[in-house]
């Protein structure tokens, strides 16, 4: 009786530490730490660029699995003499999570960038995740 007693004390405890590492283990995918940057590897943060400047925009990937999407679009927000509206989007698929740690989207101009504000939006899976504003002065 002892035995069958103790392996039900057992097997309460093994469930509550399975429940309990659930709930610590990794968590939502996210992306995380969102900047502007003057470089891909988001090292350099800067909000404030000159017209030729390439604009990087840089997040960590958090419990980001295999196959997951993350869009960016970029948008012009205000500038003199220019309307207000979506620039240009692009798509990254991460192929292999242990390969990403983050993601780095950029964006240029031959003609160079009007002054103004600026934004770019990331979305993980389709969902908007963080959005990032800047200006061209």
């Amino acid at each position: 009786m002892k035995s069958k007693k103790l392996s039900i004390v057992f097997a309460v405890i093994a469930l509550i530490i399975s429940t309990l590492a659930c709930s610590f283990g990794a968590g939502e995918p996210s992306l995380t730490n969102p900047r502007m940057s003057s470089d891909s590897d988001g090292v350099n943060t800067t909000t404030a660029y000159s017209s030729n400047d390439i604009f990087y925009a840089v997040a960590d990937l958090s419990n980001v699995e295999t196959g997951s999407i993350v869009d960016a679009k970029w948008y012009l927000v205000t500038a003199a003499d220019y309307d207000p509206g979506e620039i240009e989007s692009s798509t990254l698929t991460i192929d292999d999570q242990q390969l990403y740690s983050y993601v780095s989207f950029e964006l240029s101009s031959a003609e160079g960038w009007p002054v103004g504000q600026y934004k770019v939006e990331l979305y993980l899976n389709g969902t908007l995740s963080q959005t990032i504003n800047f200006s061209v002065e």
